[in-house]
């Protein structure tokens, strides 16, 4: 019995889909290519100072060079990346990565970035339900994610990817949690492209 939640048909579209947001507005998510640094970057810079330090779990003014062959060394089964895109300019003002565990290849890490423009608008839970979705389709059962113990926002969103199998607290305030795919909610992820 096939696990419930989106299913992406891949090869992805290069040029993307189109996903609704909770405001109305419409953002194009594709997957990234590899040496996509510029889109990376992109992101990054519509990030404040708070939500970069959110999102790497520590200061980070800039994006080294490392940061981003790391970031963009995309091969669509060990390292995949979704990026989402304004369609009236553009700029990319989203992006979600899956990295698999080198150890166990069930398991795999995931991080999302949004731009702050484009916060509260669900644009982080369509991106997790593409990251689930191709998760599953590769095989991975489990994801982990590294955050602040204090995000609540990133808490929800990666619990809302499944069944918290494991929390451990890191120094600095980390915190890391592991969720079972196999026990995701599919509710958020139904119907997730427009029309």
């Amino acid at each position: 019995m096939p696990v419930p939640g989106v299913q992406l048909d891949w090869p992805f579209p290069a040029d993307g889909r189109t996903v609704a947001l909770a405001d109305g507005t419409r953002a194009v998510v594709r997957p990234l290519a590899g040496g996509e640094a510029a889109v990376v970057q992109q992101v990054f810079e519509g990030m404040s100072e708070r939500s970069r330090y959110e999102r790497f779990v520590g200061a980070k003014p800039v994006l080294s060079p490392s940061d981003l062959e790391r970031l963009t060394a995309v091969d669509h089964e060990n390292h995949e990346a979704f990026i989402a895109v304004d369609p009236a300019t553009g700029r990319a003002v989203g992006e979600a990565h899956l990295v698999r565990d080198e150890r166990d290849p069930a398991i795999a890490e995931v991080a999302f970035a949004v731009a702050d423009a484009w916060q509260n608008r669900r644009l982080g839970t369509r991106l997790a339900c593409l990251v689930s979705g191709r998760a599953r389709e590769l095989g991975i059962h489990r994801l982990r994610a590294n955050m602040l113990a204090d995000n609540s926002r990133s808490r929800a969103l990666v619990c809302g990817m499944g069944s918290v199998v494991a929390r451990a607290y890191a120094g600095r305030g980390a915190l890391e949690l592991e969720v079972a795919l196999d026990r995701l909610a599919p509710r958020p992820c139904r119907d997730i492209f427009a029309a």
